[in-house]
């Protein structure tokens, strides 16, 4: 089933099935599936603004009737529950009632026959004659515009008219006081119109509203330098290559539920389908997932709805069901990134040092919470970007708007607020102060303490210092000592002597992006095999980002041996989580067992330190022990063992080397394990604890340790030797930390504006990136190019038609991507920030040398393209910087010549 090779790659490009799509139930009949598939599709519902009455399948011609239809009613309370969130949004709208979102389902419809599902298909994806409407409203009056929408909801909550039961997230900090830190820390606070002041646990929080308020006044001080910077982001689609897809069967021999899926939650779709389905329902027993490669994520398949309705095609039909979008589905049931507006306020003294910066966010969600909070925590954490600011006000705000789900892909929030504060830093710089942009960047960017642990460290938007290694200011340095920025005046006046009415302009923008999810869980399994091969299993997913290669990479570094990874694994972790809320020990010291996200950037910093850490407890309680006994030499150290290790054998002086498979051999003769199972927790740094195994002492950043002859094995956790050490998980607050850990990129970006060809064109790219030593380059080289394209999609291209979810036409052919031609013809580089000797966490933890840079790849793309517009008009006036995304010719204040 799980068809792991060495190089995912090549199982690709050789036509192996690696995806979900791939597989059919025939290629799973060693594990007992049925050979024939029947296939399901979504009927959805096209409006907001009148009722759903029904499925009329007498308008379809016989021969393309279904076998199978699901509508609401067949969900009885209970056992199900007809919920895809907490939020009370229904899986399947009931007729009788509106839409709660445009493309919201209103039936599953199931074929026992594959001519005549695909020929149902056309009809049903374009035409929909079947889902019937009540009558329009009389009035006729159009609905607003998204871009008047939230235009109107950003006047409206900088003005703090929302009541406090929007999804909202503030940060109010005053470093400008002793020992201040962010009101965050203090509890958090929400903003409640109806009491006109913020509050916290519902009563009214005077602190905050004061802090607010000197905010407020420091902004309104007369002499000071400010600036106010309003702008747009649009919603976007992940469009990844692999429209949604998977098989399902319910063996109602066993109760099981199969599913055979690409997801990036494969351990939050488990209990989800089982809430959906209810936890007493008479035919389904248990569910049991395989994971499969995605083709792409980005959070675009992060808590999507689409497993629920492979579930409850495959309860309601007698075999396994296949359900697959195509590309104008995934354009209408797929999940999208947030639109925003965003304002913010800038005050500096003259030197250009940052004094105070206030800002209000609004993104707009679906009617489905998803992962809204998430999302908006994060916006509003990095509002104040990567800079030091003395007082700060920050408020954001989701608002749930009858539209397709939306999720956390492409940067979770903070490219939206980056487009806002690095269009605005570079126009106040230049504008405001007539200084360098990146001058006024270094004056005020933060610095951490990792490798000075005495001095005082700065700290983020929340108020935790910043302990940990970034590096913001050597990212600035870099880009402003860069030839493309110190030659920009020289080459756009260069590109103007060529009398073509091409404009060519250089802009850089930064960013300080936090990854990991605060609290991270983290649990992984490694087996050494009598073959000398090594297999590793891990609940990260891959989805083009390179996680299956960097773990088998892991692996390798310790025991020097071949790898297979084995990626999205639910079930064996969730027992071992059983075993160690049973022993209660994780309990006492507030060590979270939930199981983590397997978001992009979690694999190199989070997942590969656990896999290491079990690999290591391999090698010294198992491993070494059997080394002695065929070497025949009790009384060797396991310091002089681990110094002969090399290449995967332990290699004494006069000796014959003795190889991993033969030390594996040894295992199983005696029945020893030959299986470490680990959980690591890190927050605000590594659990620790000491392990001991047949006398062995072991000490590890990691929590909890079994010995294992498999993962499917009912593990028995090594009880630790003293207490588990927790990572000093509190702030200067006393609250949790919102994050901890961040990586630094910058882009210096060259454009080309032509306005007689009608085009914008990126032709010079330089990533700078805070990514530690590489653990695999081609991964992360290509991480950087694929940022980098989605960045200039985001920026010049991406723009949803309006009709997105309400119609059958949205696809490629009216989506525009940064294509082949927009990206060869740019002249490209990347420059690598060197780690400090002490690695990422300085003095505080084991020495990891590896960041999670997914999303930091993309976010100063966009901002840095707006900057390099400015540059390239000129600089004349205000109306040079793009305020909206896609930024359009159009919009720009050009003049007859080309300049503004």
């Amino acid at each position: 089933m799980d068809g792991d090779a060495a190089d995912g790659r090549r199982r690709r490009v050789t036509g192996q099935k690696v995806f979900a799509s791939d597989f059919r139930p025939v290629d799973l009949a060693a594990l007992g599936w049925p050979a024939d598939c029947l296939h399901a599709l979504l009927l959805r519902s096209r409006h907001v603004d009148r009722p759903f009455t029904g499925v009329d399948l007498g308008r379809l011609p016989v021969e393309l009737r279904p076998d199978v239809v699901v509508t609401a009613a067949d969900l009885p309370q209970p056992p199900y529950s007809n919920r895809v969130s907490a939020d009370n949004v229904q899986a399947l709208l009931p007729a009788g009632e509106r839409a709660d979102y445009v493309g919201q389902p209103v039936a599953v419809v199931v074929y026992g026959d594959f001519v005549r599902f695909r020929r149902a298909a056309q009809e049903l994806r374009e035409g929909a004659a079947p889902v019937v409407y009540g009558p329009a409203p009389a009035d006729g009056v159009p609905p607003p515009t998204e871009e008047e929408r939230i235009a109107e909801d950003l006047e409206a909550w900088t003005r703090r008219e929302f009541t406090g039961a929007q999804h909202q997230a503030h940060y109010l900090l005053d470093a400008t006081v002793p020992n201040g830190y962010s009101h965050w820390n203090k509890g958090r606070v929400a903003y409640d119109a109806a009491q006109g002041t913020f509050v916290r646990n519902g009563q009214p929080d005077a602190a905050a509203e004061a802090l607010f308020l000197a905010v407020e006044d420091d902004m309104a001080q007369p002499g000071a330098p400010r600036a106010v910077t309003t702008t747009f982001t649009q919603q976007i689609d992940p469009a990844f290559l692999e429209p949604e897809a998977g098989l399902a069967w319910l063996d109602r021999t066993s109760g099981t539920l199969h599913l055979v899926l690409g997801t990036q939650s494969p351990h939050g779709d488990v209990p989800d389908i089982q809430t959906l389905l209810g936890r007493t329902h008479p035919t389904v027993r248990s569910v049991r997932l395989w994971s499969k490669d995605c083709g792409g994520g980005f959070g675009g398949r992060d808590k999507s709805p689409f497993p629920y309705y492979l579930a409850l095609a495959a309860v309601f039909t007698p075999g396994p069901v296949r359900l697959a979008y195509d590309r104008r589905e995934q354009f209408q049931g797929g999940l999208k990134r947030h639109a925003s507006a965003v304002r913010s306020w800038i005050r500096a003294e003259p030197d250009g040092r940052i004094r105070a910066m206030r800002s209000f966010v609004v993104l707009h969600g679906g009617v489905e919470a998803n992962l809204n909070g998430p999302v908006l925590g994060l916006a509003a954490l990095h509002a104040t970007g990567p800079y030091r600011v003395p007082r700060a006000s920050v408020h954001a705000i989701v608002l749930e708007r009858a539209i397709p789900a939306v999720g956390s892909m492409r940067g979770f929030g903070i490219p939206q607020v980056a487009f806002n504060l690095e269009t605005a830093i570079d126009r106040f710089s230049v504008r405001g102060l007539g200084m360098d942009p990146i001058d006024v960047r270094l004056a005020n960017v933060v610095r951490s303490t990792s490798a000075d642990p005495a001095a005082t460290p700065d700290t983020d938007l929340a108020g935790t210092p910043l302990r940990f290694h970034v590096a913001a200011a050597e990212v600035c340095a870099a880009a402003r000592a860069h030839p493309l920025w110190q030659g920009r005046d020289e080459a756009r006046d260069q590109t103007a002597r060529r009398g073509d009415g091409t404009l060519y302009g250089v802009g850089f923008a930064c960013c300080m992006e936090a990854y990991g999810t605060t609290q991270d869980s983290v649990y992984t399994a490694v087996r050494a095999g009598p073959d000398g091969r090594v297999v590793v299993w891990g609940q990260s997913v891959e989805m083009g980002q390179g996680s299956r290669g960097a773990l088998e990479q892991a692996v390798h570094d310790v025991l020097g041996v071949p790898a297979v990874a084995r990626l999205g694994v639910v079930g064996p972790f969730e027992r071992f989580a059983q075993r160690l809320k049973e022993a209660g020990a994780h309990d006492q010291v507030k060590i979270s067992l939930t199981h983590g996200a397997s978001s992009a950037s979690k694999t190199a910093f989070f997942h590969v330190h656990v896999v290491r850490e079990a690999c290591r407890a391999l090698l010294r309680l198992r491993l070494l022990p059997a080394a002695r006994t065929l070497l025949d030499e009790p009384a060797l150290t396991d310091g002089e063992l681990l110094a002969a290790w090399r290449d995967g054998a332990v290699r004494l002086p006069g000796r014959a080397a003795v190889p991993l498979a033969a030390l594996a051999r040894e295992l199983e003769r005696t029945g020893a394990q030959t299986c470490v199972m680990a959980h690591g927790f890190f927050c605000n740094g590594w659990s620790r604890a000491t392990f001991q195994a047949d006398g062995v002492s072991h000490e590890a950043s990691v929590d909890a340790l079994a010995l294992v002859r498999s993962p499917d094995d009912d593990p028995v956790p090594l009880p630790p030797v003293g207490p588990l050490r927790a990572p000093p998980a509190r702030g200067p607050g006393g609250d949790f930390v919102p994050r901890s850990l961040y990586a630094a990129a910058g882009h210096l970006i060259g454009v080309e504006v032509a306005p007689g060809r009608g085009t914008i064109r990126v032709v010079d790219a330089v990533t700078f990136l805070d990514a530690g030593d590489p653990l695999l380059p081609a991964s992360l080289e290509g991480q950087i190019e694929g940022g980098l394209a989605m960045g200039i999609s985001h920026a010049l291209h991406e723009e949803l038609p309006p009709e997105t979810g309400a119609g059958p036409y949205v696809n490629l052919d009216r989506y525009r991507l940064a294509r082949y031609a927009d990206l060869t013809g740019i002249r490209r580089q990347t420059v690598l920030m060197p780690l400090p000797a002490t690695g990422v966490l300085g003095a505080d933890g084991p020495d990891l040398r590896h960041k999670g840079v997914g999303e930091a790849t993309m976010t100063s793309v966009a901002p840095a393209i707006a900057n390099a517009v400015a540059h390239a008009l000129g600089h004349t006036d205000d109306r040079c910087w793009p305020t909206r995304t896609p930024i359009r010719l159009a919009d720009l204040a050009l003049s007859d010549d080309g300049r503004s």
